[in-house]
């Protein structure tokens, strides 16, 4: 990674990482975002990676952690803000909230049904395939707890039979809300897991980010050349609770050992020392006061965002959008039997 890369890697980790530090802080005493939130503070490093490695045409479909994989697909912080409030210029007109958030013009999609992206991937993945998009990928973001749900293991099989070019990353924080790994799974294991499926598996537990990027170059590298699907089991540690603003260890105590481990592996402070020792330190600060700018300028646009009316958004979401839909479904094109002989030969 060149200097450059570097100074542009802490431009993408520092915005992801104070618009969440912000919008923990406004959270509780301003009382206006209409929607559960889970904040992604000290999961940022891999998103932030990944804003170098992805293109426009790819898709990324994550869990509802998902605030660093928007800002990593190039989306707007504005909309997304504006989202949160519930506000007509959302990136979702105020429908979606957090959970649920995604910018289709960027192709970046979130659920809150766990590990529902995640077998979504073989669709737009396939799609890829048979339209021949010889360059582009599916990636898809996924928890240790969702690793638990039985369609994760039937989309790794079919990802695996088709040959198709996923990127399957699962965030390991070890944690499902308040319950360890250990006490919900027998074998959590994952690398014995994938390696049954003939997908290659891969594990980074860095925090230093130079060597997250490098073995990120590679993956991608894999993905995109071989199109053929890869497992990354990320380690990390959210520094926030599961869900809102607080840190719910405070309360119930189940985590405390593992937060104190992870603190001292800061990949921001780490990625932070090596800049400095590259005399950036203006570069740093004019780059944390304009993403400090821009943050607070999208709280504040989306504060006097109007809401979306009601009756408008029943006609948005029933009518207008689905009726074209439901029209290419019913009169199918010509190219799409002889796109589908495999799967008409085939079911799967």
């Amino acid at each position: 990674m060149n200097l450059k890369q570097k100074i542009e890697f802490f431009k993408i980790f520092h915005l992801i990482k104070f618009s969440q530090e912000y919008l923990i802080k406004i959270f509780h005493p301003e009382d206006k975002m209409r929607c559960p939130i889970h904040f992604c503070l000290g999961q940022e490093v891999l998103a932030a990676c990944l804003y170098f490695f992805l293109k426009k045409n790819d898709m990324l479909l994550s869990h509802h952690r998902s605030h660093g994989y928007y800002l990593a697909k190039k989306c707007p912080l504005d909309k997304m803000i504006a989202e949160f409030y519930g506000k007509a210029n959302g990136s979702n007109s105020g429908l979606a909230g957090s959970q649920e958030l995604s910018y289709t013009k960027n192709n970046f999609f979130s659920g809150t049904i766990l590990s529902g992206m995640f077998s979504m991937a073989l669709g737009t993945s396939f799609a890829q395939k048979i339209n021949n998009n010889s360059n582009n990928i599916t990636v898809t973001v996924i928890g240790d707890g969702g690793m638990e749900e039985g369609i994760v293991y039937e989309t790794l099989n079919l990802a695996s039979l088709k040959s198709l070019p996923i990127l399957f990353v699962c965030e390991n924080n070890r944690y499902s809300v308040h319950t360890h790994i250990s006490k919900r799974t027998l074998i959590f294991n994952f690398k014995n897991k994938i390696k049954a499926f003939g997908i290659k598996y891969l594990n980074i537990s860095e925090y230093n980010p130079e060597n997250i990027f490098q073995k990120m170059e590679e993956i991608f590298s894999y993905v995109r050349k071989k199109r053929k699907p890869i497992f990354l089991e990320f380690d990390t540690m959210r520094s926030c609770g599961h869900v809102g603003p607080e840190n719910d260890d405070e309360e119930f105590n189940y985590r405390n050992k593992d937060l104190l481990y992870w603190k001292k592996r800061d990949s921001f402070k780490t990625l932070n020392s090596l800049l400095l020792k590259s005399n950036s330190l203006k570069h740093l600060i004019t780059i944390e006061r304009s993403n400090e700018n821009k943050v607070i300028q999208a709280v504040q646009k989306a504060r006097k965002g109007s809401f979306l009316n009601y009756k408008k958004s029943i006609k948005f979401n029933f009518i207008k959008s689905y009726s074209k839909i439901i029209k290419n479904f019913s009169k199918p094109s010509k190219n799409f039997y002889r796109k589908q002989k495999e799967t008409k030969l085939n079911p799967y």
